[in-house]
């Protein structure tokens, strides 16, 4: 399809015998002509811009002196077909973009760990960029294999925006549990039923096997281990075994929370005030020399702004479960991680959020009991 400019242009040529002639011949070239007005020192008329080509060629062949002015200018969409088209891509090129992932990016405590993160994403994930949101896996898969390879992570926080992934991995807390030493050795048993895992043993010999159901008071690792038929050796068990068990609990939140969110930091440079404190918190501070830093400061600021929302039901996977884990893995043992819950039920009330959430738990479930001396 031929494409049209049909902005109009005006034309003034200077009169002179051979006028006639050329406007004759603009016709006889399809030039639509308009608005045609004969003053006494030129012609005055208007075509389309398509057609100023034409004008340019028949002007040199005449020896014309023609001007040409733009009516139209600085309008901004020219009715042409490149308009049709430019428009045609600046709606469409954004809608197929909006259908990517573009960025993945991991924020974490430390750059060993973001470095964990950004290995497991790669290898094991995929998340190569740009990747069809269609072809994305799930928020549970992907916080899953993550915490299955990285496993001091207590839960993994997936932020989804436009069509960028912020990836948010969460240590598990660290706690000192001082023991008192003792010659007495022991066996490993079940302080509660649930699925074997995985092991995590220094000594002592394996009773139960991964994907077992055991039960509480079952031995998971027998601190005497037989040699030959009839012999035994008293070594002691040590370590730690994993399950999953279901935990179910109960909540009770207020329906209003107050949020405080962490805008961009930024820098800036400006006059010092003295003993004024204002709502940004510094966070990093240039030192300047002594005789200007009395008048003047450069500092990295950050504002922190404080909003009331009412929770409704979209605030379950942003806000609730992530409340209810922390609440959990701080009664929990160390390298306790929740790999998965069931919400059973929630209700809004006026001034209350209740309900009951299933967490698969996966904890060390291995306590010391003593080898009887008959062993």
């Amino acid at each position: 399809m031929k494409l049209y400019d049909s902005r109009p242009v005006e034309i003034r040529v200077t009169r002179n015998e051979k006028v006639h002639e050329f406007i004759r011949r603009l016709q006889e070239n399809r030039v639509k002509v308009k608005e045609l007005e004969y003053l006494d020192d030129e012609v005055r008329f208007e075509i389309s811009k398509r057609d100023v080509a034409a004008v340019r060629k028949l002007r040199k062949k005449y020896h014309l002196k023609v001007k040409i002015r733009y009516l139209q200018e600085s309008k901004i969409f020219q009715k042409t077909g490149w308009t049709i088209v430019g428009l045609a891509l600046m709606v469409m090129i954004p809608i197929i973009c909006s259908q990517f992932v573009w960025d993945v990016d991991v924020e974490a405590e430390t750059p060993e760990l973001e470095a964990k993160v950004e290995k497991v994403i790669k290898e094991k994930i995929k998340l190569n960029q740009p990747l069809l949101k269609r072809r994305l896996v799930s928020d549970h898969e992907i916080r899953q294999t993550i915490m299955e390879e990285i496993r001091d992570l207590s839960w993994v926080h997936i932020i989804k925006k436009g069509s960028s992934i912020t990836i948010v991995p969460q240590l598990s807390p660290i706690t000192e549990i001082k023991k008192n030493k003792s010659d007495r050795l022991y066996h490993l048993i079940a302080a509660k039923s649930g699925v074997i895992t995985h092991f995590n043993i220094t000594s002592g010999e394996r009773r139960v096997m991964p994907n077992m159901t055991v039960y509480q008071g079952d031995v998971l690792v027998s601190g005497v281990i037989q040699v030959g038929e009839e012999e035994y050796l008293a070594v002691g068990a040590k370590g730690e075994v994993f399950a999953d068990y279901w935990l179910e609990t109960s909540f009770e939140i207020p329906r209003k929370v107050q949020f405080i969110s962490a805008t961009e930091s930024k820098w800036t440079i400006g006059f010092k005030n003295n003993g004024e404190k204002g709502k940004e918190q510094s966070l990093q501070e240039v030192k300047l020399p002594k005789w200007i830093s009395n008048y003047i400061e450069v500092k990295k600021t950050q504002n922190y702004i404080s909003t009331v929302q009412e929770l409704s039901e979209q605030h379950i996977d942003s806000f609730i479960l992530p409340l209810l884990h922390e609440k959990i893995l701080q009664s929990l043992p160390p390298k306790t991680r929740i790999k998965k819950e069931n919400i059973l039920h929630v209700t809004f009330d006026d001034d209350k959020v209740k309900g009951k959430v299933l967490f698969l738990v996966n904890e060390n479930i291995a306590k010391e009991y003593p080898i009887d001396q008959g062993d």
